[in-house]
């Protein structure tokens, strides 16, 4: 699980990055609204922790453009509220703007992990159910499981086939390798494992990603990979 933590404290951004990763869990803590907003641009997160206390701008206002960008883009986690509020106004406010819970601090380090999961887990993307991909001549009909390059079909194994789909999928965003362990492979817990690189290649090689023009498929140093798209 990709976790983000917009916290503008460095204590409790730092309190709760080591509570996600002691459970396997990689954090991100951003002090910011803005810098956490640029970042779902280009990375994908299973799960937001939202504080409403931010040095530039109000937590619910950050809620309020999370939802125009899920709206436009399809982008954006879903987001826990971690906050000193208390007062049931705020709360409904918070609901009502877009958050999936509310857990108030001080709090049980062990309930806000059963809660964290369970929101990720009812918000995993939902990967399998989009019409057919086309892009720079590359067609992915997930349908029939068919790959085609210019009209010619490629024959890619299952699992070659769902990482294509995926990484397409998330054309100009990087997907880390965790999230594509557990989307392709069910879980993700192998992080010597060369799994991940060598269907990379495997990719790369049938569906000519090195030499085809407007495409790029290139690794995101200690994250993941991302397919750039160019005109």
């Amino acid at each position: 699980m990709q976790v983000a933590i917009i916290e503008d404290s460095p204590e409790q951004g730092r309190h709760l990055s080591r509570l996600f990763e002691s459970c396997g869990t990689t954090a991100e803590v951003f002090a910011s609204g803005q810098k956490f907003l640029h970042r779902i641009r280009t990375t994908t997160f299973d799960l937001a922790t939202l504080d409403l206390q931010l040095p530039d701008m109000n937590g619910l206002e950050l809620l309020r453009q999370l939802q125009a960008e899920r709206a436009l883009f399809h982008r954006g986690p879903p987001v826990m509220i971690v906050s000193g509020h208390h007062d049931l106004a705020i709360m409904k406010t918070a609901f009502s703007n877009g958050a999936h819970d509310f857990i108030s601090k001080p709090f049980r380090p062990d309930e806000l992990m059963i809660r964290a999961e369970a929101i990720a887990r009812r918000h995993q993307p939902n990967l399998f159910s989009d019409e057919p991909i086309s892009v720079q001549g590359i067609d992915l009909n997930l349908a029939t499981l068919q790959a085609f390059c210019d009209g010619q079909e490629v024959p890619l194994s299952a699992k070659e086939f769902r990482l294509a789909w995926l990484l397409f999928h998330r054309r100009g965003q990087t997907v880390p390798r965790s999230h594509i362990m557990k989307l392709i492979w069910g879980r993700s817990d192998w992080p010597n494992s060369r799994t991940v690189d060598t269907h990379i290649g495997r990719i790369r090689q049938k569906l000519c990603l090195e030499s085809r023009p407007g495409l790029r498929l290139q690794p995101v140093y200690g994250v993941g990979y991302r397919l750039d798209v160019f005109p």
